[in-house]
């Protein structure tokens, strides 16, 4: 079977002649899984062919640093939304890490960033941008960019759209509860009523617990989502398995799926808006600070403004 090969270009800085470049190819061939390695000393850059399977391209930049040189790299800090957990951090190291030309990927739960060296002839912050938005997060732009105004957009977007459903599932929820616990004579089963009106709601509400799941199963990580997906589904499964009399009516878990999801909901959305207020609270201590500088040049105080403050309130 034809093994499938790559190919990178390094940037390499220190070369100074024809032996420098015979140097670092010589180190490039060295390394298992290196088919080609060609050095152009006039444009200082090195096109090397390799296995993937065998040597990842941190390899490669190590072989050129090893051999005395150095390889020149972007870096990068982009702000990252919808992150609650560790396996966040995992997945969205793990999609990043995919890309070629990616050399480290350090991504921070707590302040929402991901630190990211490139090489900038294999990849771009477009990429990485969709290699973010398609392991189910938010983009919220690069660090240190005008963005606080995306930031909050997607952060109100994400809360209304929390607020809307966990409502929506206690509004039915709640009623449901009750509806199982009040003796009624109903022409019909009470089963299939539950199922009617409990479907589209818990459809709803879970929805995005269930495409996290999927998300997350597809990036081969277990994460919280995936344990909460399997609660409610097993509910909701039993349910329906009782309503069509497999099992029986003791069975009947429509409300709990449904609540349970809407707890999950509104824990989120608490969560979101807790670091949405921690967020603010911090922006504006960095507000607190002078909004000038003194400096001495040729002799002479002169004030500076200090753009440390984007408050536009």
């Amino acid at each position: 079977m034809t093994e499938e090969r790559k190919k990178a270009e390094l940037t390499i800085s220190g070369m100074t002649c024809a032996m420098c470049a015979t140097t670092i190819e010589k180190s490039l061939l060295d390394q298992e899984g290196v088919a080609d390695a060609q050095v152009n000393l006039g444009n200082e850059t090195a096109v090397v062919e390799y296995d993937p399977t065998k040597v990842k391209l941190t390899d490669l930049e190590k072989a050129v640093t090893d051999a005395g040189y150095d390889v020149i790299n972007d870096k990068v800090m982009l702000k990252i939304g919808g992150m609650t957990c560790a396996m966040c951090v995992k997945t969205i190291e793990d999609a990043i890490n995919r890309l070629d030309g990616i050399s480290s990927v350090t991504v921070n739960l707590s302040a929402e960033k991901a630190h990211i060296t490139y090489n900038p002839k294999m990849a771009t912050v477009a990429d990485m941008k969709r290699a973010i938005e398609d392991a189910g997060y938010l983009y919220l732009g690069v660090a240190g960019e005008e963005t606080e105004d995306l930031e909050e957009v997607a952060r109100e977007k994400d809360l209304r759209e929390k607020r809307n459903r966990f409502i929506v599932g206690f509004a039915v929820g709640i009623p449901l509860m009750i509806l199982m616990r009040v003796t009624v004579d109903f022409p019909f089963s009470m089963a299939y009523i539950m199922l009617v009106v409990s479907t589209p709601a818990f459809i709803y509400v879970s929805h995005p617990i269930f495409s996290a799941t999927y998300r997350a199963l597809k990036n081969r990580n277990l994460n919280m989502d995936v344990m909460y997906s399997m609660g409610i589904g097993v509910a909701f499964v039993s349910s329906l398995l009782a309503t069509s009399g497999i099992l029986t009516q003791e069975f009947l878990f429509y409300d709990t799926a449904l609540i349970l999801a809407s707890f999950l909901t509104i824990g989120r959305y608490m969560e979101i808006r807790a670091k949405g207020r921690t967020s603010e609270a911090i922006k504006k201590l960095v507000c607190l600070q002078p909004k000038t500088a003194t400096i001495i040049r040729d002799n002479r105080e002169i004030k500076i403004p200090i753009h440390a403050c984007s408050d536009k309130r």
